[in-house]
């Protein structure tokens, strides 16, 4: 697996990790969070490898050239820095609302510093805070137009509101101001994927995968591709040049990862493995807790997913993404009244979640509510046009 001094230093030093996880796109903040930090610090040059400085790797710290326009750090950033560090360990492990505050310090010790605004940004939009979060990421751009990243952030903050057209504008322009960007790519690929347009989404993990081959992010996400196309021996082949870059995982964010590559295997038990050994590392993980709830419900074993669900609750008590994962247990399990009941509440907080709407419509038809049924449906469809293709993809129809 490839894993830079980088890599290697943030784990030791913030002990966490990402995927969306919860499946699809959670992964896409995940992964734009875990890479995110402290850009312009001499820490930072010092981190990077050979590789890491030519492109903008979707497994590796950003070079520093991709944060646009390279300040000295000023006294007023030094002071910043600590509640910078403070936030990143608060963000890997889901607790965002004491990020949030501890970022709120930094901007307070430098409100010119452009980074400190992405770095709220990514914890309110972790933080279902999508409007707020898209409003930071407007102020850091104005501070640096120049920067890649910050146009990377915002343009999954769109994704994640499902504004698909305002997320290619800020991907294009992310590759535009970065060519070598292998996580350009990727996520811009998610959404075409997202969008239905598979073909698309291929020609972009092939050039992610082209730019940075020794990740694994890009195979999973052209691997899920295939299976939605049906090339189920592309995507195998892919997954499994996944699983083999992260053959030997060293921290919860690797583990997390793999555990991906083996569910789109179908591969349960060794998904759960795996997410066992990041909750290892991570006992109060919420996103490993909730991705093995998810894949728990899918292989069937619905109270171990409950469990699984209700223990990341106790960490994460609203959390839309933990709460329709529950729903998706109960679903699966046939308990549609309670199934009913959370994903009322996953919508009261996001009306526009398609994934909820979608297991909602499921809910209301299995109850014999067809009218109101076709409503959710329709809108989840309008939403996210690929909903039905990943829901029928984890059994679910």
């Amino acid at each position: 697996m490839v894993r830079s001094y980088a890599d290697k230093r943030l784990w030791r030093s913030h002990r966490w990790r990402s995927h969306q996880t919860a499946p699809l796109g959670q992964l896409a903040f995940a992964l734009s969070a875990c890479l995110t930090i402290l850009a312009g610090t001499g820490e930072l040059a010092r981190a990077e490898d050979p590789l890491s400085a030519k492109i903008l790797s979707a497994c590796r710290v950003p070079p520093r050239a991709a944060y646009g326009e390279i300040r000295k750090p000023s006294p007023e950033s030094k002071k910043g820095y600590p509640f910078i560090l403070a936030a990143t360990r608060f963000k890997f492990t889901g607790d965002y609302d004491r990020a949030i505050e501890q970022i709120d310090q930094a901007i307070k010790a430098d409100p010119a510093n452009p980074r400190f605004y992405s770095e709220r940004g990514i914890a309110r939009g972790a933080n279902h805070q999508f409007r707020e979060a898209v409003e930071d990421l407007d102020h850091a751009i104005s501070l640096d137009p120049g920067s890649s990243v910050a146009f990377l952030e915002r343009g999954v903050l769109y994704a994640g509101m499902s504004e698909f057209g305002h997320a290619i504008e800020d991907y294009d322009e992310a590759i535009k101001l970065f060519p070598a960007n292998a996580r350009g790519y990727l996520l811009r690929g998610i959404v075409y994927r997202d969008k239905r347009e598979y073909d698309r989404a291929i020609e972009d993990f092939d050039q992610s995968i082209k730019l940075d081959p020794l990740c694994p992010s890009g195979f999973n996400a052209r691997g899920f591709t295939y299976d939605l196309k049906g090339q189920r021996d592309r995507a195998t082949a892919d997954y499994d040049r996944a699983i083999e870059l992260d053959s030997d995982p060293g921290n919860a964010f690797a583990f997390l990862r793999r555990a991906t590559s083996f569910q789109a295997k179908r591969d349960y038990d060794r998904a759960i493995q795996d997410l066992g050994q990041a909750l290892k590392l991570e006992p109060r993980n919420a996103r490993a807790l909730n991705h093995r709830c998810f894949i728990r419900a899918i292989a069937g074993a619905f109270d171990s997913a409950l469990a699984d669900c209700n223990e990341a609750l106790l960490i994460r008590p609203r959390d839309p993404s933990l709460l329709d994962s529950r729903a998706l247990a109960y679903l699966r399990k046939g308990s549609l009244g309670d199934s009913l009941a959370d994903y009322d509440k996953v919508l009261h907080i996001n009306a526009r979640r398609p994934l909820s709407l979608y297991g909602r419509g499921l809910v209301k038809r299995r109850k014999g509510d067809i009218a109101e049924s076709e409503v959710d449906i329709a809108t989840a469809l309008a939403i996210l046009p690929a909903v039905a293709d990943y829901m029928t993809q984890y059994g679910i129809k």
